[in-house]
């Protein structure tokens, strides 16, 4: 089963120049944990409530701070045909509650995040039991 189904497409974006405060309201007012970094119009990053708390423990001022500061190396992106046990072997392999999706051309399609996961991988559980009921009703 592949991810395209589960992807969130309403996406939280903010630039890169805009301040760590910007970024964690606009999370908090969209009942999001990230937002999708852009650099001239495509995903360059992530940024998240876990790295918008982490800072501020530190004692960063979020408000002069950008998110470009927290955005950690080269961004890593899937595309939508990716199985959906692929993208859970994904997240946890690297760590990743979220995979920033992207269409052919690198432009930004959704977010897959743990939440997608789950409802998906419940639906294909729950395709398997259709089958399997199926398969006993035809012997």
């Amino acid at each position: 089963m592949e991810i395209g189904p589960f992807v969130t497409r309403s996406v939280l974006t903010v630039e890169e120049g805009e301040t760590l405060r910007d970024a964690a309201t606009s999370m908090i007012e969209r009942g999001v944990g990230s937002a999708v970094v852009l650099t001239d119009g495509k995903p360059s990053g992530i940024v998240t409530d876990r790295e918008a708390l982490h800072a501020i423990a530190q004692g960063k001022d979020a408000t002069s701070s950008t998110v470009a500061e927290f955005v950690k190396g080269k961004l890593a992106t899937v595309v939508p045909s990716l199985d959906i046990f692929e993208a859970a072997r994904v997240m946890r392999q690297k760590g990743f509650r979220h995979l920033v999706v992207v269409d052919d051309q690198g432009e930004l399609m959704g977010v897959f995040s743990m939440r997608d996961l789950v409802v998906g991988l419940m639906e294909e559980r729950a395709s398997l039991l259709v089958d399997a009921e199926g398969a006993e009703g035809t012997s």
